[in-house]
């Protein structure tokens, strides 16, 4: 398993945004695998705005997570999805804005794009069969831009070779 959050992400945010951090998602952080300092930053800055939820696992084995978009916020509510290992994942989108969304999904499989209309839902199953950080947004107009990111994060052993994090690079005067 991945060790537990080694890194501190609520060292990164503002105090003005640690005053309105639901204390429910500051305990939830603990439970996040621990991820390098590029992508610290920013999952620390995406979980205190769309927050944090845990996939739930189902009879069947598939595991769900509700989403939803709420009016004139443009973002993903929750933006960090957590499960517990590879497999299948069913979402579930509500759009509750009064704009045009898209969810373009991650997979290990082919990759998925869910319409959003207003006041509309959709769903979608994803298959992610690897430990790791996998991205979705909105690609519509600068909707990611504006703050439609999100993430699922997969626990489990992550083999070094296989971790997409760029390699130690030179720096101009070293």
């Amino acid at each position: 398993m991945i060790a537990l959050a080694s890194c501190d992400y609520v060292r990164l945010l503002r105090p003005s945004v640690l005053k309105q951090l639901n204390p429910r998602v500051v305990r939830l952080v603990d439970e996040l695998p621990a991820v390098d300092q590029q992508n610290e930053a920013i999952v620390g800055r995406l979980f205190p705005h769309g927050g944090l939820a845990h996939a739930e696992v189902g009879k069947d084995g598939v595991m769900r997570s509700r989403i939803h978009v709420p009016p004139n916020q443009f973002l993903w509510e929750p933006s960090v999805i957590v499960m517990p290992h590879g497999g299948d994942l069913e979402l579930e989108f509500q759009n509750e804005d009064h704009n045009f969304h898209m969810a373009f999904l991650p997979s290990t499989g082919a990759r998925q794009v869910v319409e959003l209309p207003m006041h509309h839902g959709g769903r979608a199953r994803i298959h992610l069969d690897q430990p790791g950080l996998y991205w979705f947004g909105c690609p519509v107009a600068n909707h990611a831009g504006r703050g439609m990111l999100g993430l699922v994060m997969v626990k489990g052993d992550v083999p070094a070779d296989a971790k997409l994090d760029r390699p130690k690079q030179r720096r101009p005067g070293h």
